[in-house]
């Protein structure tokens, strides 16, 4: 019985210290400036970037002179009426955290029944940090 106990002692400790998991407190974020581009103001290579990798999920970055784009996509849907949502967009110690999410059309009935590829363009300043997809 004892053993036992010694047991379970053991693997909690081996499984507690085994676990790095890092808590951002609110103090670590930093808001940023962005803005979410409409398709008329998108720079030509993000298009083009966008236009090949469209059937796919995206999570990609594009640099011109002081600005980053942020390119989030969700690949191919069978209808129309998907939107992105973004849920956190902030500075840490570690990076540009960007956790965004899918939003499936509310009312199906007048959705158009045609692919669609979900796409978002998030502008922000250059700045020296990754970006950090979650």
């Amino acid at each position: 019985m004892k053993k036992n106990y010694v047991l379970l002692l053991v693997l909690f400790s081996l499984f507690f210290t085994g676990c790095n998991i890092k808590v951002i407190s609110e103090e670590n974020k930093k808001e940023i400036p962005f803005v979410i581009l409409g398709q008329e103001v998108i720079p030509e290579e993000v298009k083009k970037l966008i236009e090949s990798k469209k059937e796919q999920q995206i999570k990609l970055t594009y640099v011109d002179d002081e600005k980053r784009y942020i390119i989030i996509g969700y690949g191919k849907q069978n209808t129309g009426g998907y939107s992105i949502y973004i849920e956190d967009l902030y500075a840490a110690d570690n990076g540009i955290i960007v956790d965004t999410a899918l939003v499936a059309p509310k009312n199906t009935a007048e959705v158009k029944k045609v692919p669609s590829y979900p796409v978002m363009v998030i502008q922000i300043s250059e700045m020296a940090l990754p970006i950090v997809f979650r």
